[in-house]
């Protein structure tokens, strides 16, 4: 059969779908991707069909919060606005377009591309949803939901609960100890699925000059792909750890020159992007923003983390991890040099908190296979034709 998974243009949406888009492949499915022009070659250098469709995230961020309505919006109403009142109404037509053309039986989106829902109840075919990490606060959902009704009166349709979202299969690639008392709301839904760390395409490496590190404990630091830009964060990390015993890499992503951090000392390295699944096995600690696709990727790994969020849905995974004692959290008011190299020696220093990071190492290792949830997503199709 052929699989059109949708997903929002972003590597934090993209790369968790990855692993099961393979499975599927493996079982000799097609699977092809919908998302906005710009990601279409992420897509296709990891080996599937791109359809361009919809905005790109810069467009909708600026939209909503130019018009983010009366008072000051939680960050479900603003995550609802972004998604499924600007992001889905432009990515509807296109969705359905590339339906059209390619006649998938079964749509899988991302758990915030709300255009997936509705493109494949007009189309009539199956709907799956993906999950990101830890389940979003079902607010978001129902305040989306009340957003997409439009896009489904608009094509006959009668507007479901929570956006269609968890009508059929949600597949959760959130390790039980770190999920959140929403997912107790559309458990009937629910089947878990292992997260695989995946970001590396064809041609992508560690630099040539991680082969030749000394030894000593090296520790990874990002902010990822959206978040990146927060004044003076990845400033403090690196005055906090540039005189430390330790290797330091840290990315700036895509869109930053690594030269706006200063000229560092050897043993600290400034880069672009380096794929987190390669660096992972070969670090001791991480210094990231929260974000679920690196806070379940150094966690497989069984790496503590220092966590540093920024917005959305970071703050509640920093939470919970310091609440299992995987992580240290620091506020943004709390980020500085000093509060940055004592949160790294704790976790380089104190045993416990890589011995509970591997705890949820294998827990994650338990879960069951991206390959294990095929035959479900197969018996979608067969329920719905």
């Amino acid at each position: 059969m052929r699989v059109l998974c949708t997903c929002v243009p972003g590597f934090g949406h993209f790369h968790p779908m990855v692993p099961v888009a393979r499975a599927l492949g493996d079982a000799g499915h097609q699977v092809a991707f919908a998302t906005e022009a710009w990601f279409c070659a992420r897509v296709e250098r990891a080996g599937f069909r791109a359809f361009p469709c919809g905005l790109g995230p810069g467009v909708v961020a600026r939209e909503a919060l130019a018009d983010p309505g009366t008072g000051d919006p939680t960050p479900e109403a603003l995550g609802a606005r972004m998604f499924a009142g600007i992001a889905a109404p432009a990515k509807v037509p296109g969705l359905l377009a590339a339906i059209d053309a390619w006649r998938p039986a079964l749509v899988i989106s991302d758990v915030t591309d709300f255009a997936g829902p509705v493109a494949a109840a007009a189309a009539g075919i199956a709907h799956a949803a993906h999950s990101l990490g830890p389940a979003f606060p079902l607010e978001l959902h129902r305040l989306g939901a009340e957003l997409a009704a439009p896009m489904w009166l608009d094509r006959g349709l009668e507007p479901p609960p929570l956006g269609g979202m968890f009508d059929a299969a949600y597949l959760d690639i959130c390790p039980p100890s770190l999920q959140t008392a929403d997912l107790a709301l559309v458990a009937a839904a629910a089947h878990p699925v292992r997260p695989v760390p995946f970001d590396a395409v064809p041609g992508e490496t560690l630099p040539a000059w991680f082969a030749g590190l000394s030894p000593g404990p090296t520790v990874y630091a990002t902010l990822g792909t959206l978040d990146n830009g927060a004044p003076g964060v990845l400033e403090a990390v690196v005055a906090g750890l540039r005189d430390e015993p330790l290797h330091l890499l840290v990315t700036v992503g895509p869109d930053r020159d690594p030269a706006e951090l200063g000229p560092q000392p050897g043993h600290v390295r400034v880069e672009r992007y380096v794929p987190q699944s390669l660096l992972l096995p070969r670090c001791d600690a991480v210094v990231a923003h929260g974000g679920s696709g690196t806070t379940l990727a150094a966690l497989a790994h069984g790496r503590p983390l220092a966590l540093l969020p920024q917005g959305a849905n970071q703050f509640a995974n920093a939470e919970r991890c310091a609440a299992l004692g995987v992580g240290i959290r620091l506020l943004p008011h709390e980020v500085d040099p000093a509060s940055v190299r004592a949160a790294v020696r704790a976790l380089l220093d104190q045993p416990g908190y890589r011995a509970r990071a591997a705890d949820v190492a294998r827990e994650i290792d338990g879960m069951p296979a991206p390959q294990e949830v095929v035959p479900l997503l197969e018996g979608l199709t067969a329920q719905n034709g």
